[in-house]
């Protein structure tokens, strides 16, 4: 948790060296893994795609996702949405939950090739933790699509899922829920226990694995931030030059599409 007032000490922004090499390493699973989606400079700012609006139903969570999955190498990957119901079983017979789906308001959900994505209604209250899901999920799904890799196979699968959100462009969409599930807190009224809700990565690691997919795409700080939530854009700032020793292992991603940022 990140405090702020005369009790509070300074915030460390800059994962210590262990885990900076952890994430660059990781990344380079997940890169290798997901293949040609995350070797494109794709970057993500608040929609998937021009004319595509932030979701606040089920229909349009449903289309913002379509959108992003043409941005993401998944157009061909169907699935279904469903929203949790109060009494109902949380998924339809026989379908099981790809990674963990402990603490989170959208998860994926497998049976054989058919895919179901179960959204918990609140989350729609929280702009920030709902893009936070989306991006994990569509990194789920891209590196299920693939073949397994033992390096990916090791992770945590969480924190591959978000790693993989993070390597297909969406990385501010990581690092900016982040910064809630550390702190339990929206700012408050969304009425979401946010103390239940669970991510892999803290913030500074996921804004530090942002600046490392950023700086291999070629992409200035600035830009890279354009998006983010002052504190994870002062995490950025921090991190920024940390990430050069890690850079060489990671493979560049600054040809065969048009950056968004």
């Amino acid at each position: 948790m990140y405090l702020f007032g005369t009790n509070a000490t300074a915030p460390t922004f800059i994962p210590d060296e262990e885990t900076r090499r952890w994430l660059a390493t990781s990344l380079q699973a997940v890169i290798s893994q997901l293949g040609a989606p995350a070797l494109r400079p794709q970057w993500f700012t608040d929609t998937p795609a021009r004319g595509v609006r932030a979701p606040r139903d089920l229909d349009s969570l449903f289309d913002f996702i379509c959108a992003a999955q043409e941005q993401v190498g998944q157009s061909d990957l169907e699935f279904t949405l469903v929203d949790l119901q109060p009494g109902q079983p949380p998924v339809p017979h026989g379908f099981t939950p790809l990674g963990d789906a402990t603490g989170h308001l959208l998860h994926s959900f497998a049976r054989a090739q058919e895919l179901v994505l179960v959204v918990a209604p609140q989350l729609f209250r929280v702009p920030s933790l709902l893009l936070g899901h989306v991006a994990r999920e569509l990194g789920r799904l891209g590196l299920w699509q693939q073949p397994g890799t033992p390096a990916v196979a090791e992770l945590d699968s969480e924190a591959a899922a978000e790693l993989a959100g993070i390597a297909l462009g969406m990385g501010t969409w990581v690092a900016n829920g982040a910064y809630m599930f550390n702190n339990a807190c929206c700012g408050g009224g969304c009425g979401i226990d946010l103390g239940s809700v669970r991510a892999a990565l803290s913030m500074p690691e996921a804004v530090y694995a942002l600046g490392l997919d950023a700086q291999r795409k070629g992409l200035g700080r600035r830009q890279a931030g354009k998006i983010l939530e002052s504190t994870q854009a002062a995490a950025l700032k921090a991190s920024w030059d940390a990430c050069a020793p890690h850079l060489p292992a990671l493979p560049a991603a600054r040809s065969g599409g048009a950056l968004r940022a």
